[in-house]
């Protein structure tokens, strides 16, 4: 009977010490939290510059629409929900790829801009980010070069009927030897350009550019007020199509020759030339009359080459400008009865100016496009156009041209 007690108890303990199947946690994330990235653009921007530290219990769901898998990007993606995109810097390398549903914790990330980037900085792709699902489409908008802005900064955008320039057929994406980006100058057959920046670090870094014309999906990036384009895969560059017709010249200032191609620099007045600069890796024409002491005075043209428009029905030019400091504007003209060579001032030049959209920020650097200035007014004739610089002992401007296009 003892022994039957001691049974019973022991069954009776076992009973008692039995636990409950285990229940799913609660969800704990309180959705009012919940964040979209134009919101997060919208709060950077209102303390700009000053970064912010973000110590709320927020977070913020997306697609990536830009990965470090082809090493075009390093320690960081792009990610986009239906309010806009934005570039992640990431703590460490991370494998996430395009098409990653994800949820970022936000608490201890930095939001920050660069050079007009908006950053979401600091996030650890461990501990902060959490992918939902993959193999999500995010079909990327279709934009024409002349649409895209600043505004658009993040975005993962197609654009079709696009080559790169003729100047750019002998270069590589980027430096695959030193590893270091460069700028590759896309355009579109009315002339509008845009930059496409490439790592050194990317697997096609070594290649050719493509050379015909078609279409290009990328990411809208920038510096400072320059646009740029960030490949994803090199598969997503489908320019294998017939070239734009009419293209006259093209000149980019990446060979270093300020001359090349049959441009001319005549200084009518004064020893103030034209001269080839270098900033971040990207060439452009610069003229200033400031010797670091002094103005001096001057004229000073940078002219084309004879372009033969006699069997054109349109013709245009296009091209980036910067200016910085105060002085004369700079003028753009065309002549037909320009000698080639010598004094300008010989020959009948028409003012174009006024066609221009020039630079209107004087106090900070940063290009801006020209937009197509109409040359249809000369065509059947063989023409010269000059940008012509003039400065004093009191005053003078600095002046910089990239990607001069020229079509007929």
């Amino acid at each position: 009977m003892k022994r039957l007690f001691i049974i019973i108890s022991i069954l009776s303990l076992a009973t008692a010490c039995r636990k409950e199947p285990d229940s799913p946690p609660e969800n704990l994330l309180n959705e009012a939290n919940a964040v979209t990235i134009d919101s997060l653009r919208t709060w950077q921007q209102s303390v700009s510059p000053n970064g912010v530290s973000i110590t709320d219990s927020l977070h913020v769901y997306g697609i990536i629409t830009m990965d470090e898998s082809d090493g075009n990007l390093y320690k960081n993606l792009y990610m986009q929900d239906h309010t806009a995109g934005i570039q992640i810097r990431l703590t460490a390398t991370s494998d996430y790829a395009v098409g990653d549903s994800v949820r970022i914790n936000l608490t201890g990330a930095y939001l920050s801009e660069y050079a007009g980037v908006i950053q979401l900085d600091s996030i650890d792709p461990d501990l902060m980010i959490v992918k939902q699902s993959s193999g999500n489409g995010f079909a990327p908008a279709n934009m024409d070069i002349s649409d895209i802005t600043v505004d658009h900064e993040g975005l993962l955008i197609v654009i079709d009927s696009v080559q790169f320039t003729t100047a750019e057929l002998s270069n590589t994406y980027a430096d695959h030897i030193s590893q270091s980006a460069q700028n590759r100058i896309l355009e579109d057959c009315q002339g509008n350009t845009i930059l496409v920046r490439t790592s050194g670090f990317a697997d096609y870094a070594g290649q050719t550019v493509k050379q015909g014309n078609g279409s290009i999906v990328a990411i809208v990036s920038r510096y400072n007020s320059e646009l740029q384009l960030y490949i994803r895969s090199l598969p997503e560059l489908t320019l294998d199509g017939p070239r734009c017709a009419g293209q006259i010249v093209s000149k980019d200032f990446e060979d270093g020759d300020i001359n090349s191609g049959g441009w001319s620099v005549v200084m009518v007045s004064g020893t103030v030339p034209w001269i080839v600069d270098v900033f971040s890796g990207n060439n452009f024409a610069k003229i200033t009359n400031w010797d670091g002491a002094n103005n001096n005075a001057c004229e000073s043209w940078y002219i084309s080459p004879e372009l033969d428009l006699t069997a054109s029905s349109s013709a245009s030019i296009s091209f980036d400008n910067d200016v910085n400091y105060s002085g004369d504007p700079l003028q753009l003209l065309v002549s037909t009865d320009y000698s080639g060579s010598g004094d300008p001032n010989l020959a009948t030049w028409v003012d174009i100016s006024s066609s221009v959209s020039w630079d209107p920020n004087g106090s900070s650097w940063g290009f801006h496009p020209s937009g197509s200035v109409d040359l249809s007014a000369y065509t059947g004739n063989t023409v010269y156009v000059g940008f012509k610089y003039t400065g004093t002992n009191f005053s003078g401007s600095t002046w910089e041209i990239d990607n001069i296009l020229i079509t007929g």
